[in-house]
């Protein structure tokens, strides 16, 4: 089965339950291009704002935050250009269209909304931790249950630490590519963050080959990393089109989707409930031996079917 996540048996069994709820995804990332064919009808909505009016109708703090928030040029425009193509491509792993065009997510846009909330700018996806404390108050304040963080530093800020620990929403975070060699190491030995925080509601994701063994860029750690996703060659919408996308970036998105999907559908549990249900049923492979928790590989059927 290798890079095999077992999501044609998650979507049908999906698709046999009654009962959805609706989920808000917190895209922190670059921006989102909120007009790309695949993504018109995935993006969150914020309905207590009037569009263009100039006013912030919600008094949330934030002018015309349709869609979200662009926390690095401080605008509620979300897209701005080829820059976006980062978050673009994760919004597209999680929840594109479900339309027989081009890509498939993972969850269901129908249900799962992409709340963008741009931090990074410049071609380069700069960005400072500011901006995603600010990023992640907002994330919470307006709704959102799962935050999808595909960055990583090697600065400890404890005070970004103590706002992720305390947040009632479930945080999927990439491992990290890496060296600048393209080698990937251990981050329980030189910490990449947020990945490496202790915090509980934290999902941290490596990345896997086709074949199902760890992609030697990926950042892996027994204490620090949980699993591993799919992370090499992901299609997935950008601007202007569609790109192939490689790293832990995109590997993390891959379980966003699955715990929205999950979450969407087993209303008896909590987004905790959620990271149990992915993390106890990654399914075990032996590279992964003392390089992530599980020791395992995503399995997004034995995510939504766990505890049945």
């Amino acid at each position: 089965p290798g890079a095999d996540i077992g999501i044609h048996r998650a979507w049908a069994f999906y698709g046999q339950i009654p009962d959805r709820r609706p989920v808000t995804v917190a895209m922190i990332d670059t921006g989102v291009d909120v007009n790309h064919p695949e993504l018109t009808g995935s993006i969150w909505i914020n309905e207590d704002e009037i569009p263009g009016d100039g006013i912030d109708n919600d008094d949330n703090g934030y002018v015309d935050d349709i869609n979200g928030w662009d926390f690095y040029a401080d605008s509620g425009c979300v897209f701005s250009g080829d820059e976006d193509e980062h978050g673009t491509h994760g919004a597209g792993t999680i929840a594109a269209a479900w339309d027989g065009q081009g890509t498939a997510g993972i969850a269901d846009s129908r249900y799962v909304k992409v709340m963008v909330l741009k931090v990074l700018g410049t071609k380069d996806g700069k960005g400072v931790s500011s901006a995603v404390k600010r990023a992640i108050s907002y994330a919470q304040d307006n709704g959102a249950q799962i935050c999808n963080l595909s960055m990583g530093t090697t600065t400890y800020d404890k005070e970004l630490e103590e706002i992720i620990r305390s947040s009632p929403m479930l945080f999927v975070v990439s491992a990290g590519n890496g060296d600048a060699a393209g080698q990937g190491y251990s981050i329980d030995d030189l910490p990449m963050y947020p990945a490496a925080y202790g915090a509980e509601n934290i999902i941290s994701v490596g990345s896997m080959l086709f074949d199902g063994s760890m992609d030697i860029s990926s950042n892996y750690g027994s204490a620090s990393v949980d699993l591993v996703a799919p992370g090499i060659s992901i299609l997935s919408p950008v601007p202007g089109g569609y790109a192939f996308m490689s790293g832990t970036s995109m590997a993390a998105p891959m379980v966003t989707g699955t715990a929205a999907l999950v979450y969407s559908c087993r209303t008896d549990l909590d987004v905790m409930g959620v990271k149990q249900a992915i993390l106890n049923s990654a399914r075990p492979a032996e590279s992964m031996a003392g390089r992530t928790v599980t020791q395992g590989v995503l399995d997004a059927y034995g995510a939504i079917t766990y505890g049945k």
